[in-house]
């Protein structure tokens, strides 16, 4: 199994302190939230660096998911493949549209940091919610966030909450610090809403 890191994308302890401005040292890796499955290599071949990845790349090139995935995580990190943010973007894209939670997320935090590309927050709360609903925490913690300080969404504290409650739910120990300051600004009746909401999400969720 490849244990891959996958960026963190907005310190999560930037809560009402402003977010973070596209930077290439920005991320800072975060063991084991992305992985993948090994994709098959012929054993027979030389699986010396230019050799796996010209077969990682058939792989992916023929519609291999976790292929796709992988690939721009290696372009990513230039680990295994040359440093390339464009191509790292096409591959997490190709892997987002279909469904890959853990490379939405990835996608979701180069969009906001504009690497590859543009930055474009549309785009970002697009893939970060994507793999927020399939339950990643890491985009759920980023959707919390940006909730609680209105970067390219509304600002509101109610849905912050819930976001960083189920972020927290699903392991991510970073949601734990902004939840209990979002907590601290939630009037009565915001605090009393929001954990209607948050039942309604986990009863949601035990019942998938």
């Amino acid at each position: 199994m490849l244990r891959a890191l996958l960026i963190s994308a907005i310190p999560l302890t930037t809560l009402f302190a402003g977010m973070p401005t596209p930077d290439k040292n920005a991320f800072q890796g975060s063991q084991g939230q992305l992985d993948l499955a090994e994709v098959p290599i012929a054993q027979d071949t030389d699986r010396s660096g230019a050799n796996e990845l010209q077969q990682l790349r058939d792989y992916a090139e023929k519609g291999d998911l976790n292929a796709q995935a992988r690939l721009g995580v290696m372009y990513y990190w230039g680990q295994g493949a040359p440093l390339d943010w464009e191509q790292a973007q096409i591959w997490l894209r190709k892997a987002s549209e279909r469904g890959n939670m853990d490379a939405q997320a990835k996608l979701g935090a180069m969009c906001f940091l504009g690497q590859g590309g543009p930055r474009d927050l549309q785009e970002s709360i697009k893939w970060f919610r994507a793999a927020a609903d399939q339950g990643e925490p890491y985009a759920q913690g980023c959707m919390g966030v940006m909730y609680a300080v209105g970067e390219g969404v509304p600002r509101d504290l109610v849905k912050a909450y819930v976001w960083l409650f189920r972020a927290q739910a699903g392991g991510d120990t970073d949601a734990a610090e902004p939840f209990q300051q979002v907590k601290k600004h939630l009037t009565p009746s915001q605090r009393k809403e929001a954990e209607r909401q948050t039942n309604d999400a986990l009863k949601s969720r035990a019942n998938n």
